[in-house]
């Protein structure tokens, strides 16, 4: 599906939540204007996403769509939320959340503990989702005072848990050249200030498009890294101003699920469909656990930084050892051979992101498209000779990651990177992993192994 942006202009929705974009431009451009295009296209799409809105300009969506706005004068639940389960509730019920910033007094603060918290749950969950981060140069600046930044973190390593990043700035020279580096689509409106002329000169081939900047009227962008890179003007969004009569997409979007979600936030209850948590026991397919609890615990104290080399006291606490189970598409397939009704069998494993999976030394995936760049017999070691040992067992609920899978789109995934394949038999089965999280004051570390070895899983 296509977010349409203009007369004739549109982008892939499923690349935009994956990707890694922009919108650049100085004050009164536009840019705010283009993202919130965006993000009613996702809403239209039913694609969840999270906005860091710095200037309370994402809550008039909520007069049109089913999102939850956390503070600001909008609100549906104070900035103070869990946001660990506010992110579990939001990607399990596909509802975007608006972070509203303009009352806080330390927006840095409150934002980092958001994208930490995201980046936390997408480690476990995998699943596809978008962070609109306004006026980035605040929150990724190029000059920093610590190492780390949690913005960069996702910039760089965020897709890989399927999260993408879509940011706004008036100020491109101001924000970090790792997260700017990132981007391979954008729209670049108005700029005149020759420090940021300069910062956008690499997103250019060509020094008249760069030129062209300068004499852009408000509303206008000039794309980047998209099927069409004509000058174009935005269309007009459906949500206005707070003041602005609410459409018919009101009727149609709002349902049920958001109040109880709201109020399971704030103690009040559980969500009814599709809940993130849930007790009991559940019977699930799964590959067979060779490192337990204990067993992960002793790996994260061993990999927990210390004052010296040798016989330091750790400077880190564990936050938390955590055993979740993730879907996987076990495929049994036939491959013919250069005889004459000959063929050999194997299985092989795709993930929720329908990419093919390794399980050996360590957990990897391939891509199609990685695959394509390659000789076919570069991903022969992803085949699994002899198939798979599975248990039927018994776990929490709330230990099992969903496992919405179409099983079509495996069946699509197969073909495309084992063309002559016929595929004799598909089931979902779960892969046990460890989310270890450390912390040291305000800084966290996540890793995440698998139960089948140990091993730090290689995404």
């Amino acid at each position: 599906m296509d977010i349409n942006l203009a007369e004739g202009v549109g982008i892939d929705a499923q690349s935009v939540v994956t990707g890694r974009g922009c919108a650049i431009g100085q004050s009164g451009s536009g840019k705010s204007y283009l993202a919130g295009v965006i993000a009613e296209g996702l809403c239209k799409a039913k694609m969840p996403f999270c906005v860091i809105d710095t200037e309370g300009e994402y809550g008039a969506l909520k007069k049109v769509f089913n999102i939850i706005v956390v503070g600001g004068d909008n609100k549906d639940i104070d900035i103070g939320v869990d946001f660990h389960s506010l992110f579990e509730a939001s990607i399990a019920n596909d509802i975007p959340v608006v972070i509203d910033l303009s009352d806080s007094m330390d927006k840095v603060s409150v934002a980092n503990s958001a994208l930490e918290a995201l980046y936390k749950t997408e480690d476990r969950e995998r699943s596809p989702y978008l962070v609109i981060i306004e006026e980035a140069d605040i929150f990724a600046p190029q000059i920093v005072s610590s190492r780390y930044n949690v913005v960069e973190e996702i910039s760089v390593r965020g897709r890989k848990r399927g999260i993408g990043l879509f940011i706004t700035t008036q100020r491109p020279a101001k924000v970090s050249k790792n997260v700017l580096a990132q981007c391979s689509y954008g729209f670049v409106g108005k700029l005149t200030i020759e420090n940021d002329l300069n910062a956008i000169r690499v997103l250019f081939s060509d020094r008249g498009r760069l030129a062209l900047v300068t004499r852009l009227e408000v509303g206008e962008f000039v794309p980047f890294g998209t099927a069409k890179e004509e000058r174009f003007k935005v269309k007009s969004r459906i949500s206005q101003h707070s003041g602005e009569t609410p459409s018919i997409w009101n009727v149609v979007q709002k349902n049920s699920r958001k109040s109880s979600i709201i109020g399971m936030l704030m103690g009040q209850g559980t969500t009814e469909e599709k809940a993130p948590k849930s007790r009991g026991i559940q019977e699930i397919d799964a590959l067979h656990m060779a490192f337990d609890k204990e067993a992960a615990t002793r790996y994260a104290e061993r990999i927990m930084k210390r004052k010296f080399i040798i016989f330091g006291d750790a400077t880190e606490k564990i936050g938390a050892v955590e055993l979740r189970y993730l879907p996987f598409g076990l495929c049994s397939i036939r491959i013919p051979t250069s005889r004459r009704n000959e063929y050999l069998e194997y299985a092989c494993l795709f993930n929720r992101r329908y990419e093919l999976t390794k399980v050996g030394e360590r957990i990897g995936y391939l891509t199609a498209t990685d695959a394509a760049k390659h000789p076919k017999n570069s991903y022969k070691e992803y085949l699994i000779k002899g198939g798979l040992s599975v248990d039927r067992i018994k776990a929490q609920k709330e230990e099992v990651i969903n496992g919405r899978m179409d099983m079509k789109r495996i069946k699509n995934s197969v073909m495309k990177f084992f063309h002559s394949a016929a595929l004799t038999d598909l089931k979902i089965i779960y892969i046990p992993i460890y989310s270890i999280t450390l912390r040291e004051g305000n800084r966290i570390r996540v890793f995440t192994i698998d139960g089948l070895r140990g091993k730090p899983i290689v995404t």
